[in-house]
């Protein structure tokens, strides 16, 4: 990538004596998300869940967009889930009543849902999937631009998730029938998740779909299940508020989509779910002509982010070093034989998920390693 200055950014951190740094990385994601989420940020559009501004389980190249924006602008978007209750046994007031879920079935966000399950025009005999937003498009995106995507602020609508399990989903493939999904019941006030009495989970929402029109040779439709060089279904747990992914262009507009709300995910989604809930998520896009990317970046206010992906694990592997290798030396005019060493001794690479037909490896670049490079990242933790 041909890199401007203003998509090199940097901020320092100083962490505690002692605090081993995977729990320090944890509390800084809690951090991220939770104080970014604080304030509502302002917007220039608003998207509500309908079936017209929706798609399920693909990225439509014949759906004409439903916004088109300036770079620079902000857009809120209401995203839809909640509803894997969905069934002919079970009245929904009832399940939420035996969940002891503190809401009805008059909740918006589910009433929403429900109609964009109902209504939503369905492309390639596709009839299930990823419930999806979009797509957007950001005037003036040509192929060989790149987008940048600061999420400003990522609220659950629901109070509850579920996580769910099943046949081809994971390592180890489950026999007999699928289980019942887990509900959590969310305390937004407090920021947990209430697995049971006893036990909580801190939560971290953010869209487990963010990605542009994927390339031309993927075809029309395809699939959300399975994430690529245009982003789409990522499932990484950093894409929290507060963070900003990159992605490239292969579409005239860019348009984005995004979908697959969760209220908090561990590094792998080994069940092949997280929370899966419904989120409202605040985003602004900007544009960078000529500026291409091979992959999704990343980039928080204490790290970079690379990206590797493939069916392979060993390969998502190398491709997310190779990712990192150039990232740096972009970020530093260095060659390989400088950032291959920095890599190994610094850089921490994570399984992002392995249930998605693509397998995914991210690694955590820190900005602490770099002494020369500028903070001026747009945001700060803590900052109002």
């Amino acid at each position: 990538m041909n890199r401007s200055p203003d998509l090199v950014r940097s901020f320092a951190p100083t962490f505690a004596a002692g605090v081993p740094v995977r729990r320090a990385l944890a509390g800084m994601l809690l951090a991220l998300a939770s104080s970014a989420a604080a304030a509502a940020p302002a917007y220039d559009h608003y998207v509500k869940l309908t079936p017209d501004n929706s798609a399920i389980g693909n990225y439509p190249a014949q759906k004409a967009p439903i916004l088109t924006i300036k770079s620079g602008e902000t857009v809120k978007i209401d995203t839809g889930g909640g509803a894997g209750w969905r069934n002919p046994e079970m009245d929904p007031a009832e399940w939420l009543k035996k969940n002891n879920i503190p809401t009805t079935i008059d909740n918006p966000a589910l009433k929403e849902t429900l109609e964009v399950l109902d209504k939503t025009q369905r492309y390639a005999d596709i009839k299930s999937g990823h419930l999806l937003i979009g797509p957007i498009a950001v005037d003036g995106a040509m192929p060989g631009d790149s987008l940048e995507v600061r999420i400003l602020s990522v609220v659950p609508r629901i109070p509850y998730g579920t996580t769910g399990s099943g046949p081809g989903r994971g390592l180890k493939q489950l026999d007999g029938p699928k289980p019942p999904a887990h509900v959590t019941v969310l305390d937004l006030k407090r920021n947990v998740g209430i697995f049971e009495s006893g036990v909580e989970v801190p939560l971290a929402p953010f869209m487990g779909v963010m990605g542009t029109q994927p390339p031309e040779e993927d075809g029309p439709n395809r699939s959300s299940s399975p994430p690529g060089r245009f982003g789409g279904n990522l499932d990484c747990r950093w894409l929290v508020a507060g963070t900003t992914l990159y992605l490239p262009v292969f579409a005239p507009g860019g348009r984005f989509f995004t979908g697959d709300a969760h209220a908090v995910q561990g590094d792998g989604e080994i069940t092949g779910t997280a929370i899966e809930t419904a989120n409202t998520v605040t985003l602004k896009f900007i544009l960078h002509k000529g500026k291409t990317l091979k992959m999704p970046r990343a980039e928080t206010p204490t790290h970079y982010i690379a990206f590797g992906l493939d069916p392979n694990l060993d390969n998502a592997m190398q491709q997310a070093v190779d990712e990192t290798v150039d990232y740096i030396n972009e970020l530093k005019g260095w060659d390989m034989f400088k950032s291959l060493p920095l890599s190994s001794m610094g850089v921490d690479f994570h399984v992002t998920q392995i249930v998605d037909q693509t397998k995914g490896i991210h690694s955590m670049i820190p900005k602490t390693l770099f002494k020369t490079i500028k903070d001026d990242y747009w945001y700060k933790p803590g900052a109002q």
